[in-house]
């Protein structure tokens, strides 16, 4: 486990342990708050609700009044979320706090807030951003004269430096953090700083010194003991495996052996902390096998290997193959020893673990002949490249802080000189601002007249149109009637006339006379029936408007790809439809459509004319996001379509829900 990752968890018990000495809070508000909050640590309750009731209190604290205290509530909050591994909803809530407190001017919770940006940066591994933020934070409270929360950024700060390899500058942290804390009866922060000490002083090889701040470490956690603090158990035995280590740098391997079986009698350690339990148990197999005790030490080699891999800990994995591998070297089995350490130095290439890959190679150059060449290529490569990586990071840290300070001082020089300058400049912006405004608003306006003046002029088109229809329509009518009239009143007779004197005629052959008498009778029939079809005829359906509509829907696209659907019913009568309401319907089909295409992100539009009893209804409906009516009942194209629905005499009606869609009738 990181050593940073140690710092946080023992961070966040030191700020709970506090806030469970807490005064018991008498108002109704605060009460109910610490109500919410049991419920939501309480283990049994099911994710779901859990997540509810989080975001109803994070709701309600943040209607109220922006005060300390509820704040310190903001910050239990995001507690939860760190311990649930919520981390954006963490952030979101810390960022929350952060805001508040500049609001407030309160720098001690924004010094807090600061710290726990610092947690999150730390959890994803980002240890710049980290190291800034604590940074700030630390500042804030070199404000707040708060010495006890310096000491412990001091020791966010060390666990960072120590992670990235700068032992040195670690060291000097802790020892500041140690000279803050000592006197505050900050009992596990106290221990985190011996313990980090200690495991600093192990890559320094001062390892006497080492053991002597394992043993003040130690101290710290009897004095702890007695206060029944969570996690001691854990502690106690990462502390024991610690000094254990520092035994096995000694060579002083029976020591070494002594310490881990005491980390590993804790109690439940296998079950509450199995890493950990894994981690010991082959370091412990290590010492057996450095004693000459192989059998043994294979067995917890295995049995550690288990753990790990069935908890997925690459880290562990990688261990274990690595001592595996070294265990079969010493029984001369050097196929299985090169199988193991192979395996461990892909995996330790896969999750980018530098000092696993150099160690893995190192071992591979001495007993992969074969591949030696390759291998040692390889290491000095990486070895190579990890050397340029220190020296690029080796002073990040302290950069951070040097042009951090140079900068605020450089703002500060800065803030001064510009204020006339921005002044000035905002100034000048309004001035060309107010002026382009001006020019944008008459350009506006010219292409508003430009665009009305078009649309008349295609109206009047239309309308010519429709008149020249009209016209030729009458033409033919006229026609047609006067060819029916002809034939009716004209020839109609005129063999009527004739069949009539045939049948007066005395004739002989009255056979022959019959049958002319029918041939004229079915003449008569056929011609009355041109007469009546020549009339009937005279109320052709005008499909010239239909085409137009149903074009009009048909050509349609946009960029959401919408279905464009047109449905005219045939029994709609045209032609007692007026030419300037066919004009206004044609024009309210047309502007519904745009509105479809600017604003609906519909998948599919039907546009549908029905004939209802002695009315027409015109039907527009889509699937897209629908709108507020009453918000939008004042917009330009919905304004010409009521108003040439009014010019038909009709009614109209528009129905609209968010995320179902838009429906316009239109009935008249």
């Amino acid at each position: 486990m990181r050593v940073r990752s140690i710092i946080t968890i023992i961070a966040i018990i030191a700020t709970l342990s506090v806030v469970s000495c807490m005064k018991e809070i008498e108002t109704t508000n605060k009460a109910e708050v610490f109500e919410i909050l049991n419920k939501i640590n309480n283990q049994s309750i099911d994710k779901k609700h859990k997540d509810k009731l989080l975001e109803n209190l994070y709701e309600k604290l943040i209607s109220n009044k922006n005060d300390s205290i509820n704040r310190n509530f903001l910050f239990e909050i995001s507690n939860v979320y760190y311990y649930d591994n919520e981390f954006d909803n963490y952030l979101k809530i810390i960022n929350k706090i952060k805001n508040l407190s500049i609001a407030d001017k309160d720098y001690t919770h924004l010094a807090k807030s600061l710290y726990y940006t610092g947690d999150y940066y730390d959890e994803k591994n980002l240890l710049d951003s980290a190291y800034y933020n604590y940074f700030q934070s630390e500042k804030f409270y070199i404000l707040s004269k708060d010495s006890a929360n310096i000491g412990k950024v001091k020791l966010k700060k060390a666990g960072i430096l120590y992670d990235n390899g700068s032992f040195k500058e670690c060291e000097n942290e802790l020892v500041k953090a140690l000279i803050l804390l000592k006197d505050k009866n900050e009992l596990r922060l106290l221990y985190s700083c011996y313990n980090i000490l200690g495991l600093n002083l192990i890559e320094l090889k001062d390892y006497s010194k080492s053991l002597e701040y394992f043993n003040l470490a130690q101290i710290q956690l009897n004095k702890l003991e007695k206060r029944d603090t969570p996690n001691l158990e854990f502690s106690k035995s990462t502390c024991l495996n610690n000094i254990g280590n520092v035994y096995v740098k000694m060579e002083n391997y029976d020591n070494a052996q002594r310490f881990y079986n005491k980390a590993l009698s804790i109690k439940d350690l296998n079950k509450s902390k199995p890493i950990l339990y894994a981690m010991i148990l082959s370091n412990l197999a290590y010492v057996k096998l450095k004693k000459g005790n192989t059998s043994e030490a294979k067995n917890m080699f295995l049995e550690s290997y288990k753990i790990r891999d069935s908890l997925k800990s690459d880290a562990g994995i990688i261990s274990s193959k690595y001592y595996i591998g070294q265990y079969y070297l010493s029984q001369k089995d050097t196929l299985k020893a090169i199988e193991n350490i192979t395996s461990c130095y892909t995996l330790s290439k896969k999750v980018k673990s530098s000092p696993d890959v150099i160690n893995s190679l190192k071992l591979l150059t001495e007993i992969d002949t074969k591949n030696k060449k390759y291998y040692t290529k390889e290491y000095f490569s990486v070895s190579d490249s990890l050397q340029h990586a220190e020296r690029v990071t080796r002073n990040k840290f302290a950069r951070i802080e040097f042009e951090t300070d140079q900068v605020e001082e450089e703002n500060s020089i800065l803030i001064k000189k510009n204020t006339y300058i921005i002044t000035g400049a905002i100034l000048l912006l309004s001035i060309a601002g107010i002026f382009f405004m001006l020019y944008r608003l008459k350009t506006k306006n010219k292409d508003l007249q430009h665009i009305q003046d078009q649309q008349t002029k295609n109206e009047e088109i239309y309308q010519l149109l429709l008149k020249q229809q009209s016209i030729s329509e009458e033409s033919r009518k006229e026609e047609r009637n006067r060819i029916a009239m002809e034939l009716h009143d004209g020839v109609v007779n005129s063999v009527f006339t004739s069949r009539f004197n045939l049948m007066q005629l005395q004739s002989s052959e009255s056979e022959k006379k019959s049958e002319l008498i029918k041939e004229l009778e079915k003449t008569e029939t056929e011609i009355r029936k041109v007469s009546h079809e020549l009339n009937t005829n005279l109320n052709f359906i005008d499909d010239s408007i239909i085409k137009m509509i149903t074009n009009l829907v048909e050509v349609q696209k946009n960029e959401w790809n919408t279905q464009f659907i047109i449905n005219i019913d045939k029994f709609v009568d045209w032609n007692k439809i007026a030419v300037e309401s066919k004009m206004n319907t044609y024009r309210i089909i047309q502007e519904a459509l745009q509105n479809v295409n600017k604003h609906a992100k519909a998948e599919r539009c039907m546009v549908i004319i029905l004939k209802t009893g002695d009315k027409t209804t015109i039907k527009i409906t889509d699937n897209g996001i629908g709108f507020n009516t009453k918000k939008y009942k004042k917009g330009i194209g919905l304004k010409n379509i009521n108003e040439r629905v009014n010019a038909i005499k009709g009614t109209l009606t528009i129905n609209s829900k968010s995320n179902k869609g838009t429906s316009i009738e239109i009935v008249f």
